[in-house]
């Protein structure tokens, strides 16, 4: 664990999410998730300190661009320096709420990726689901969604479909690596996020 993470976890603990980083395995396992066989745009929301990224970087072509969404602005500031020599990479300090219109502001639409472990399942339930219609407005018809998550919850949402999912035991706290893709169902039968009070 880096004293940066560890300074941020003590700040804010719930928005950190974790008590310790991703394992080398848990990394590794989400990045094999993301086909380069072509130039592919990624997404990732809340890197923190960069576990994820720095695999998913290292697998990345030249052609390929990650973008990086951290409202931390200490982790940001962190991976602005950490990737500064890397053309591929862009940091954005922001808001996942906003996703849609900060890719736009990229001239990005519909991203071939979309990697987060922010903890869905432990936050208020109306940000909650204002955080993943954000996500799913964001995401194409062929986006993948590839979340690590304690619990298999998000596999169920009227917002996406389940395309795979796996546990990673060697991770502290064992986590499922899911794949989603977004909802075919008609908009008029998903929930409205902004009606959802706390349960």
């Amino acid at each position: 664990m880096s004293l940066l993470f560890f300074k941020r976890l003590l700040a804010n603990p719930i928005q950190v999410g974790y008590l310790v980083p991703s394992s080398p395995f848990l990394t590794r396992q989400t990045a094999r998730r993301i086909d380069f066989s072509q130039p592919r745009v990624v997404v990732e929301l809340g890197p923190g300190e960069g576990c994820h990224t720095r695999q998913i970087a290292r697998r990345m072509d030249p052609a390929s661009k990650l973008i990086l969404i951290e409202l931390d602005s200490h982790f940001a500031e962190h991976l602005e320096k950490q990737f500064a020599h890397d053309a591929r990479v862009t940091v954005v300090q922001g808001d996942a709420l906003y996703l849609p219109e900060t890719l736009e502001g990229l001239g990005c639409t519909h991203p071939d990726y979309i990697v987060s472990g922010i903890p869905f399942t432990i936050m208020e339930r109306q940000l909650r689901e204002q955080l993943l219609a954000s996500i799913a407005r964001a995401m194409g018809p062929h986006s993948v969604f590839i979340t690590y998550q304690f619990s298999l919850q998000l596999s169920e949402h009227a917002l996406f479909d389940l395309k795979r999912s796996e546990h990673c035991l060697f991770n502290v706290p064992p986590l499922n690596v899911i794949e989603l893709t977004k909802s075919a169902a008609p908009a008029s039968h998903r929930p409205n996020p902004r009606a959802a009070g706390p349960r």
